[in-house]
């Protein structure tokens, strides 16, 4: 079915509990790897990370063995086996099996005994690995090997979409440059423009990271071409023009009861994001200046607010706190968590 991938992420401990593994499709650079290693992270497991595009049927089911006139598979330690001790200050393996339905149907072959009976040539896999499976979309005009029924029923099937509000929460708490954020809340259309039918760069939620990591106020548009593709670059380089109209957090300390709220949309988008980057220099003074924007902007804040200070730092303001509870109540009939 269709999800997003905080919606995955939910139930993969359940599935792994289960042994069953779960396949997820989509586009390209959407952040299925991303989410597997995330999740690795939050139950310390070890990522192995493979594609199995660049394997052989041999690197799955290892190499032929001769001993005492019998024969037999011995595994390479890519794989965990019973017998492998588990990584330090780990809990197990988390095995990502990515581009699983673009590799070689002799690969896929082999994967299949994996997949089904959790075994290595002739070697159990280790009861604490877990597995996930990758895979485009044919759809796309990715390279893409049909995969034999048998296989297909072995997985629990999952069709990602990108979910921008879900970007936004992770961008907030992973560092994003906030410009960016601004322009995608102004822009959400803008965060995946991929186009099966053009072979040219384009914005998805990857390479507007890779944006982050390289963007300051003189990152030439060839280089956000290079990333975003050339429609997205210049309109993400005209929305930083917008910045040099931006007024100053001083001057909005000064009188946030009066201080004007632009009225260009884009600037507002970008004032708003730029108040909320700087609420820990006086949050009441600054809370009270962004309850005056537009209500429809009002959510956007709650998100970029938890994401960035977390609730320690919301409850020391009480009109922030007031207004972010009047907030969650609003959108979900509950407080904010």
């Amino acid at each position: 079915m269709q999800c997003t991938l905080n919606q995955v992420a939910q139930v993969l401990p359940i599935l792994f509990k289960s042994k069953v593994v779960p396949f997820l499709h989509s586009s390209p650079a959407i952040g299925k790897s991303s989410i597997a290693k995330q999740i690795a992270e939050k139950y310390h497991l070890e990522v192995i990370d493979l594609r199995l595009t660049e394997m052989d049927a041999s690197d799955i089911q290892g190499l032929p063995y001769f001993k005492d006139g019998k024969s037999t598979f011995l595994p390479f330690d890519t794989f965990p086996i019973e017998s492998t001790p588990l990584p330090k200050a780990k809990k197990g393996w988390l095995l990502l099996l990515d581009e699983f339905n673009s590799a070689l149907p002799s690969v896929q072959a082999s994967a299949y005994k994996l997949v089904l009976d959790r075994q290595i040539g002739q070697h159990k896999l280790h009861d604490k690995c877990c597995i996930i499976a990758c895979g485009n979309l044919d759809s796309d005009n990715a390279i893409v090997n049909t995969m034999s029924s048998a296989l297909i029923s072995r997985f629990a099937h999952f069709y990602i979409q990108v979910d921008n509000t879900e970007w936004q929460e992770w961008a907030v708490a992973n560092g994003i440059h906030p410009m960016i954020t601004a322009f995608l809340n102004f822009k959400p259309n803008l965060l995946y423009t991929f186009n099966p039918d053009l072979d040219t760069p384009y914005a998805s939620p990857r390479t507007w990271q890779m944006m982050s990591k390289i963007l300051d106020n003189n990152t030439p548009l060839i280089v956000m071409a290079s990333l975003l593709g050339l429609g997205v670059a210049h309109e993400f380089k005209a929305f930083m023009e917008y910045y040099k109209e931006l007024p100053t957090i001083d001057d909005i300390l000064k009188d946030p009861e009066n201080y004007p709220i632009p009225d260009k949309t884009g600037i507002g988008w970008a004032t708003l994001t730029m108040a909320v980057s700087h609420l820990d220099k006086d949050m009441n003074k600054l809370t009270t200046y962004l309850k005056r924007f537009n209500p429809e902007m009002h959510m956007v804040a709650l998100r970029e607010i938890k994401g960035r200070y977390g609730i320690e730092k919301i409850i020391q303001s009480k009109l922030l706190r007031e207004w972010l509870t009047d907030l969650g109540i609003k959108a979900h009939g509950h407080k904010p968590r």
